[in-house]
């Protein structure tokens, strides 16, 4: 099990200490506390845990699985006002 520093956890996370602290505070970072600091407490941190942290904070802006849609086979907000606006013309003209 090898223990690392705030600093050295930070600089490994690409964060700063204070966002560090910020995530520990928040829950979503686990430290072991050292020592007996009164005004902040001085914690070091599991590898482990720095790994775990990374793996749950991981995401994809679209899911692997879902099919990538393109304006030809979007039948979405578009083609739902082009089916409105065809209606209305279609009432005008039936009005007349």
């Amino acid at each position: 099990m090898k223990l690392l520093t705030t600093s050295q956890a930070a600089e490994m996370l690409a964060i700063s200490v204070p966002t560090l602290r910020a995530l520990v505070r928040a829950g979503e970072l686990a430290f072991i506390p050292k020592g007996l600091g009164s005004e902040r407490r001085h914690m070091v941190f599991d590898q482990a845990d720095i790994d775990d942290y990374v793996k749950r904070s991981k995401t994809r802006l679209v899911p692997a699985s879902e099919p990538i849609r393109g304006p030809a086979t979007d039948n979405g907000f578009l083609a739902q006002r082009k089916a409105r606006l065809a209606a209305k013309a279609a009432a005008r003209k039936a009005a007349r």
